[in-house]
């Protein structure tokens, strides 16, 4: 059977296919590798079940399988908990999502409990995109976990670290595992540099990447700031480390509700404390379907309080998922044709997806959780 399915795969022309019938080839393989996964993720359940004193499913994902360690150990964590999820289990085998939803789920089900999530998200991760679904289901996990995250914060404070060696062309290798809140300030800081060593190189009108490649210049922005510490990053919001906090968990009596770097996991009470006495706080307020409350202005360009509004409340770029400081303020209705710079008629949208929308047709629609970035002529699945 699997011989003939490989051989058919093969053997599968596409060299002519249409744009539409190219995507419906890559939809159905989609689904195709989802069962796939799903079978091995089903044999590996079987395996540890065995009880017979032969090997693990690790090392027959990783022999039989022909996978890496990391991957074989991922089917083999997945598959342990899709065993207590049965409806997403379920979507993964008939391709409605696929390996790495399933991951997703299995990371929060950890963090909260597998009943819940394959309750409450497995319509979220078949309706969304990997990195939309990730994004939900983080915020999800934030506001259903069992504490305000201090366990989870004080067990990977503990295992933070740094390494350094030389490897066997000579160049030096750095390797930083951080816990949450430090990672996010590293990676802002990283980007901010980043964004002003892209302006030196031509920024927009220029060709920046003729100059040097992204990942040179992440790593010019890293060794600028490490080795200049007087080196000052944008002042942009898009830029700064952003906390978004229920106003419940500001009570210093009996604090509730959910406080989040965006991008990130939940804050503990200790650590939004700590970062408050150096923060500056902005007020912004939600109507009851999580949308800040109208501001105008009648200059072009929104003002930093609009900004870190916006960036409240999407969260991402509002067509990939790409963090806010990769992404532009987007007029919904474009400016010179009357659009207004009100927080509610703009939103986020990284450089190619802004591409998108005024080169090649895609609209901003309103939806249920926020505002999102589709093709008109090919609406996705989702909310």
């Amino acid at each position: 059977m699997f011989d003939l399915m490989v051989r058919q795969a093969r053997d599968l022309a596409v060299a002519g296919l249409t744009r539409t019938e190219l995507t419906a080839v890559v939809e159905g393989a989609g689904k195709v590798v989802a069962a796939m996964t799903s079978l091995q993720a089903r044999c590996a359940t079987e395996i540890e079940e065995l009880g017979d004193g032969g090997v693990n499913s690790k090392t027959v994902l990783r022999e039989a399988g022909r996978m890496s360690t990391r991957n074989a150990n991922s089917v083999a964590k997945t598959a342990a908990g899709l065993a207590e999820m049965p409806k997403l289990a379920e979507s993964l085998a008939s391709g409605k999502i696929t390996a790495e939803h399933a991951a997703v789920a299995v990371g929060a089900a950890a963090k909260t409990s597998a009943e819940a999530v394959d309750q409450q998200l497995s319509d979220a991760a078949e309706k969304s995109s990997v990195d939309v679904f990730a994004e939900h289901s983080r915020r999800w996990v934030n506001r259903n976990q069992t504490d305000d995250g201090s366990h989870q914060y004080q067990r990977q404070r503990r295992n933070r670290c740094f390494k350094d060696w030389v490897n066997e062309d000579g160049m030096g290798v750095l390797v930083a595992e951080l816990d949450p809140t430090s990672y996010q300030a590293v990676r802002k800081a990283i980007n901010a540099e980043y964004d002003r060593l892209w302006r030196d190189d031509g920024g927009r009108d220029g060709s920046p990447d003729e100059v040097r490649t992204p990942q040179q210049r992440r790593a010019d922005a890293f060794v600028s700031l490490v080795t200049n510490p007087t080196r000052r990053g944008s002042l942009n919001p898009r830029m700064q480390l952003t906390v978004v906090a229920d106003i419940e968990r500001l009570r210093a009596d009996n604090p509730t509700g959910v406080a989040e770097i965006v991008g990130g996991e939940a804050l503990p009470q200790s650590v939004l404390e700590r970062m408050m006495c150096i923060a500056t706080v902005t007020g912004v307020v939600f109507d009851g379907k999580g949308q800040p409350v109208w501001v105008g202005r009648d200059k072009r360009f929104p003002t930093p309080a609009q900004i870190k509004a916006i960036i409240a409340r999407d969260r991402h770029c509002t067509g990939c998922a790409a963090g806010p400081e990769r992404c532009e303020i987007h007029h919904i209705v474009p400016w010179e044709h009357g659009g207004l710079t009100d927080i509610d008629k703009m939103c986020l949208a990284c450089p190619h997806c802004h591409h998108n929308i005024h080169d090649r047709g895609y609209i901003v629609i309103k939806t249920n959780t926020g505002y999102k970035i589709v093709n008109p002529n090919n609406p996705p699945n989702g909310p």
